[in-house]
Order: C-alpha cells, then sequence, then structure tokens
C-alpha cells in the first residue's frame, strides 16, 4: 500500500512536528529526513519514532536507508509528490524518520567527567546553532549548554545544519546561572566571549584544565547578569569587520580551545 494523502493521520502528525516547536516538546520527538540523517541516527544508538516514510523512488535510491530501518520503525511507503509536501527541503531525498530528543540534564557528574563546554545564550538563528554543533563535533568539545531563550536546537533547519553531529555531540539545557554554578563545582573557569580589547585575547590566553566559554546573541551579545557570573572576559582580534557571526566566533573559539 502506498499513501498518498496528506490527510492521512500519520503524515499529519509528521508534518505538525515539522511545523510546531510547541509539538516537538509535548511529544518528545523531532522530524529527520535524509539517508544519512538515517545512518547517523541509528549508529549512534537514537531512538526512533514508532514510523518512518521512504518514498517510492527512493526506495530504490537510498536501499541501505531502507536496510536499515527494516526492525527498527514500520516503513510506510509514500507517494513521491507526497514526500514533497512533508519535507522541509526543495529537493528532498524521500527519506524520513522521529528521533527522540537528545536534550540532557546537565548536573555535576557529567561536568566533572568533561574539559571543555561552550555556552550559548539565546542565539536566534537556527542555522548559527547548526554550526556551532557542527564545529564543537569537529574539534572534540565535551558538549554544548543551551541556556535562555534559544532557536530550537531540534527544528529541521537545525538539525539540518548540523550534518549528523547533532546525534553525536551532548547537549545540555540549563539556565545560566544553575549551569555556571556547576560548572565552578566541577572545577571549570568561565569565560564570557565580549567585544572588549581589555579582555584576554584566544590566541594569547593560557586556557585551564577546564574551561567553558559563553557565546551571546547575534546582536545584543551576553546578558549583564550572564557577564556578572563569569570567571573572565575573552576577545577575538579582528582587523575590518566591526564582529564576528557568532556561529564563526564559536567556531574560531572551539578550535582554539582544541590545541589546549
Amino acid at each position: 500500500m502506498v499513501i498518498s494523502s496528506r490527510q492521512n493521520i500519520l503524515i499529519k502528525e509528521y508534518r505538525k512536528l515539522v511545523e510546531l516547536r510547541k509539538y516537538r516538546r509535548q511529544t518528545g520527538f523531532f522530524p529527520c529526513e535524509g539517508h544519512k540523517s538515517v545512518y547517523e541516527a541509528i549508529k549512534c544508538g537514537c531512538e526512533l519514532g514508532k514510523h518512518s516514510f521512504v518514498s517510492e523512488s527512493a526506495f530504490e535510491k537510498y536501499p541501505e536507508a531502507v536496510s536499515l530501518l527494516a526492525g527498527k520503525t514500520e516503513i510506510i511507503t509514500i507517494t513521491d509528490e507526497l514526500a514533497e509536501y512533508i519535507s522541509d527541503t526543495k529537493t528532498p531525498q524521500g527519506v524520513f524518520i522521529t528521533v527522540k530528543r537528545l536534550d540532557k540534564i546537565l548536573n555535576l557528574s557529567k561536568i566533572e567527567k568533561s574539559r571543555r563546554f561552550l555556552i550559548l545564550e539565546n542565539l536566534q538563528d537556527a542555522g548559527n546553532i547548526g554550526t556551532i554543533i557542527r564545529s564543537c563535533d569537529a574539534f572534540s568539545i565535551d558538549g554544548i549548554i543551551f541556556c535562555g531563550d534559544n532557536a530550537d536546537v531540534f527544528a529541521p533547519k537545525t538539525v539540518r545544519s548540523t550534518m549528523g553531529s547533532l546525534f553525536r555531540l551532548p547537549l545540555y539545557f540549563s539556565d545560566i546561572e544553575n549551569a555556571v554554578t556547576l560548572l565552578r563545582q566541577g572545577g571549570f573557569t568561565v569565560y564570557a566571549a565580549e567585544l572588549n580589547e581589555n579582555a584576554a585575547i584566544l590566541s594569547k590566553e593560557k586556557f585551564p584544565q577546564k574551561t567553558a566559554v559563553i557565546i551571546g546573541n547575534e546582536g545584543n551579545g551576553i546578558t549583564d547578569a550572564a557577564k556578572t557570573l563569569c570567571d573572565k572576559s575573552l576577545f577575538i582580534p579582528i582587523s575590518n569587520a566591526e564582529s564576528l557571526n557568532a556561529s564563526v566566533a564559536a567556531s574560531v573559539i572551539a578550535w582554539e580551545l582544541s590545541k589546549h
């Protein structure tokens, strides 16, 4: 049986996960598409939703992804037209799954085993968050702590821009005061990344064995409340541009931390 109707209850359910952040939180699952995402999610041992959707052409084009899904979810065949409807991309690959949210609660036992964290406070661009997750995975950062009002980590655009790193990198959610308090209890020095020439220069700073850096909102930077909690400020010298994109700044910092 091949589903072609947009009114199918499972199709409507999937579309709600694509469109509504509130519904992703309510159900505890987020949508994910593409054969590479399927591979990474399964490889990393993520919990999948009960149903997956594969378009008629994707069965022939991505047999390995279909094989991986067999036995882990109930595979539902859909038309190519319906795949275009439920997809969040212009050129869908035709393979769709749902994955249990990967957010973790920050606690002291997890902090004590780690050495490098980035803290994201109030970032509003999903693409920035996705890029930061990917960079932190590449540079062996131990995890990202999300504080304040960030864009949805599990929105389709964010998931897609992480290129699979979302499934590998530990993600924690906390308020900023609790996060910094726990980090300090775990022996961390906490830096605030900001445009302040009196701050420690990134390339010259000798970072402690345990270091966390806060990256602030794209337009407003780190909140005053967060700054007062930090041990030091951190500055990235630049030549001509007024400032760096938040994801670029975070990536540069992650790379520098990996060298230590």
